[in-house]
């Protein structure tokens, strides 16, 4: 049975690559762009004596870029999907419908990973910053970017409307940059929101890169957790949907 699931895994990480071959360079280059203005752009108002902020610029960056991706991207390719009927094919495939979604999972993380890579890179160099890398960023990484697009997947096939559920993840794009502890510490929102981000998962994916690229002190224990957590939350929810569908 796992044989048979890894191999059904395998086609459906390919049949994801060729499905979006001509959508890969234009998002690699959207994500190469949101890292080099991210670390470069963002910087520019920010003024220098701003302690601390290299660090939180440097490492909020990839976890922007794994939950846009994750939040935004997905729920927008899920729904366009909704709306032209793809899935009602791909759901009559002698594939397990769950491993479809792993596939594009899978596909939606080596598309961030160069954005991701360059941002530490060029971000390190234009800061004169060195980051202090741990042997905890790879399953950091894969875990921040699998939550995100669990839940971008769970949103999207839980919205009734494909076309809300398209609206919703372009709002979220400005919830995730501007009021979420991405960039910056939690301590500079107000008090109610710093409550509403302890259940939300964006400030622990932020930890999950904090903790293992930089000195700053986070409990990346809670992080791991409270991330995974997420992850299982939307894969479940994930799972419901599409198993009763027909």
């Amino acid at each position: 049975m796992i044989l048979g699931w890894l191999r059904s895994y395998l086609l459906m990480l390919k049949w994801h690559a060729l499905s979006y071959r001509s959508l890969l360079p234009f998002f690699m280059i959207i994500h190469i762009m949101m890292a080099l203005g991210v670390v470069i752009g963002i910087s520019l108002f920010m003024p220098p004596q701003f302690s601390g902020f290299a660090k939180y610029l440097i490492t909020g960056t990839p976890t922007l870029i794994l939950l846009t991706t994750g939040l935004v991207t997905v729920p927008q390719i899920v729904a366009a999907a909704r709306l032209e009927q793809t899935f009602d094919y791909m759901w009559s495939l002698p594939v397990p419908r769950i491993v479809y979604v792993a596939g594009d999972v899978s596909v939606w993380f080596l598309i961030a990973l160069p954005g991701v890579v360059i941002s530490l890179v060029v971000g390190s160099i234009y800061h004169d910053f060195t980051l202090q890398v741990s042997p905890l960023i790879v399953p950091a990484f894969i875990l921040m970017s699998i939550a995100a697009s669990f839940v971008g997947y769970a949103f999207a096939l839980a919205v009734p409307s494909p076309r809300i559920a398209q609206v919703g993840s372009q709002v979220l794009i400005f919830i995730i940059m501007f009021f979420s502890p991405i960039l910056y510490p939690a301590e500079r929102l107000p008090d109610w929101m710093v409550a509403v981000h302890k259940v939300l998962p964006m400030q622990y994916m932020a930890d999950l890169s904090r903790g293992t690229l930089t000195d700053i002190d986070v409990n990346l224990g809670l992080a791991f957790a409270i991330t995974g957590a997420w992850c299982v939350f939307a894969l479940i929810i994930s799972w419901l949907i599409i198993t009763r569908r027909h």
